[in-house]
């Protein structure tokens, strides 16, 4: 069986939503069709020769991929560029490119989250804000019989949505006037008539990512030819999503005792570790990828420890000098991980794709 591309890329952008990604970034459908017919995905960390090679020797339709095959400008694509060698086959062979990157860092479910999850923090929150979700107030006017089934209809898609509530709504009761004119089919009354109508003017609040899906069920189930709505942005934000995660430890343990946690779930034999703690560890930072120092005092003021990836030599000192303990587990390993996540997602969301995970990614630094 197989699906629009469309559709993947729909819940893609669902799951980590393209407004959260960095100013520089490039995420999206970066090659192909949304239009075309997937029935093969494989998920990978980086777009390269070999996965290249492996997808179309899976006869993979689509790869979504947590790098961008496309983030610098390319000036030539063709067999003798490697970059444009890599697009160049992607094109020939029919294969799409997904990427979500940045934004799938700081998603709910992306990878700063699942790193903690796999480490086995409890407790987790940002650990520097980013963004803020975006709301808005969506009021419809509805005939009493139906009010039900516009809320419950809006409900069902997200909308609704407080904090740990759902369904939440305001009715207010009024009278709605209209006049159906020439051509017009009417619910209620008829062509040239002036009807007034007893009504409920139904208020309720959604997110920036759910407004396009709560206007179209709204719609949908409303008795009306014509649906008569107002569409408010909200002062207040919604769902605040960070730069890395801080969490605690269900048991506190040594640096000794931690870092072999962290080589067992990212399944590393080495990590380079920067500073030392003298107390058990209870509470600890990540931050996936490449380390960025705008996080440093917030990974020095809210954890005794911090996992990250590629730390720079002068930030190191400056860890030192601050007293901080560092593990640096690495960038691949730190986001490789994410793969696992998306495949199981995407498996649980589209039983009718295959989807695999890339099995010829390696950590392009070898330790010797």
């Amino acid at each position: 069986m197989s699906i629009k591309a469309r559709e993947i890329i729909k819940y893609m952008e669902e799951l980590a939503p393209k407004s959260l990604a960095e100013d520089y970034d490039n995420v999206g459908l970066l090659v192909g069709n949304r239009e075309s017919l997937i029935e093969r995905i494989l998920v990978c960390l980086d777009v390269n020769s070999k996965t290249v090679d492996e997808a179309i020797s899976k006869k993979a339709d689509l790869i979504i991929s947590h790098h961008p095959v496309i983030f610098k400008g390319i000036k030539r694509i063709n067999e003798d560029d490697p970059k444009g060698s890599i697009i160049y086959r992607l094109i020939k062979n029919d294969i799409g490119v997904y990427s979500a990157h940045t934004n799938l860092d700081v998603a709910h479910e992306g990878v700063n989250n699942y790193l903690s999850s796999l480490l086995g923090l409890t407790d987790i929150s940002n650990l520097k804000d980013y963004k803020a979700e975006k709301l808005y107030k969506i009021v419809v006017f509805v005939p009493h019989d139906n009010v039900d089934a516009v809320r419950d209809a809006m409900s069902r898609v997200g909308a609704g949505w407080i904090g740990n509530y759902s369904d939440c709504s305001f009715m207010t009761a009024g009278t709605g006037t209209f006049r159906p004119l020439e051509g017009t089919n009417p619910y209620i009354g008829a062509t040239g008539n002036l009807e007034k109508v007893d009504e409920y003017r139904l208020e309720t609040v959604v997110s920036q990512k759910d407004l396009k899906k709560a206007i179209e069920a709204m719609i949908k189930v409303h008795p009306y030819e014509e649906v008569a709505y107002d569409i408010y942005p909200l002062e207040i934000n919604g769902k605040q999503y960070g730069m890395g995660n801080v969490g605690v430890l269900e048991s506190p343990k040594s640096l000794e005792e931690f870092i072999a946690v962290v080589k067992e779930k990212l399944n590393v034999k080495n990590v380079r570790v920067i500073g030392g703690i003298g107390k058990k560890i209870g509470k600890v930072a990540v931050f996936c990828g490449s380390f960025d120092r705008e996080v440093m005092e917030a990974a020095k003021s809210k954890a005794d420890v911090l996992v990250t990836g590629d730390v720079k030599y002068h930030d190191a000192m400056d860890m030192l000098e601050m007293g901080m303990c560092v593990i640096d587990a690495g960038h691949f390993n730190t986001e490789r991980i994410i793969a696992d996540r998306l495949v199981e997602l995407i498996k649980e969301n589209f039983p009718q794709v295959e989807v695999m995970k890339s099995n010829l990614e390696e950590d392009p630094f070898k330790i010797c």
